[in-house]
């Protein structure tokens, strides 16, 4: 399978490169993507939160956590909630460290998520990735490493991007917004589309070339959910080991 690269003449790997990727556009993630989003990134992690709450867990694990919008939410909601982030960019991660600097219930660290032999067997109640799952080279090695990490009928939910739902044309408004109006958005924020153009790629290889049903299962989890959000632009799964 052919693998989406941030950088196309770089011969890093792609983990090398998202790292690079994510170390270049660290200082405007929040705010572009709330700006190309119209806000709905907020609501598509607040909704993920919401349903984290509800199995009311003690100890989470959030994959790729970026600049830790999901575990800002949940720690303001579950008081007792210990929860380790992980994101392969420190830049990412320095900015999660700011806005959680004063919970003590909260670790955020830089390590691969594709290896976290650091982490003992049977641990979290929960383990989240949100829009991270398509920028990991070896999907397999995660949710081998997910499946470790992760107690006994503990829950694996994701949120990402998925193929919308054409109601009312809304895949040709939809295209037409991302080809042609967000480039225009990212330019004002960077000289280089890099990032733009990958995340555009890299989501259509993603529900064309990954079927996440099917990757629950060959790791032995029990899809218990599927939400679609947005007219299906976005989808949470709620696996269960």
């Amino acid at each position: 399978m052919i693998k989406i690269k941030p950088f196309k003449k770089a011969k890093f790997n792609k983990t090398i490169q998202i790292k690079k990727m994510f170390d270049i556009i660290y200082h405007n993630y929040d705010k572009i993507n709330n700006i190309i989003s119209f806000g709905y990134d907020r609501k598509w992690r607040k909704k993920l939160s919401e349903i984290i709450i509800n199995y009311n867990p003690k100890l989470v694990l959030d994959l790729a956590t970026g600049t830790g919008n999901i575990p800002i939410l949940l720690v303001n909601k579950l008081k007792k909630l210990n929860l380790l982030g992980i994101d392969i960019s420190n830049k990412m991660i320095s900015i999660g460290k700011n806005k959680l600097k004063n919970y003590k219930n909260v670790k955020l660290i830089k390590a691969d998520c594709q290896k976290l032999f650091f982490i003992k067997k049977n641990q979290f109640d929960i383990v989240t990735i949100v829009f991270g799952i398509r920028n990991f080279e070896n999907i397999n090695n995660v949710f081998k490493e997910i499946y470790r990490v992760l107690s006994l009928n503990g829950y694996l939910i994701i949120l990402e991007f998925s193929k919308s739902n054409n109601y009312f044309n809304f895949n040709y408004i939809y295209k037409f917004y991302s080809k042609k109006i967000i480039p225009l958005i990212i330019k004002s924020f960077y000289k280089n589309l890099f990032a733009y153009n990958y995340l555009i790629k890299s989501i259509d290889f993603f529900y064309k070339n990954v079927n996440l049903k099917k990757k629950f299962k060959q790791f032995n989890f029990k899809l218990i959910k599927t939400i679609q959000l947005t007219f299906g632009i976005v989808s949470i799964y709620i696996a269960k080991k």
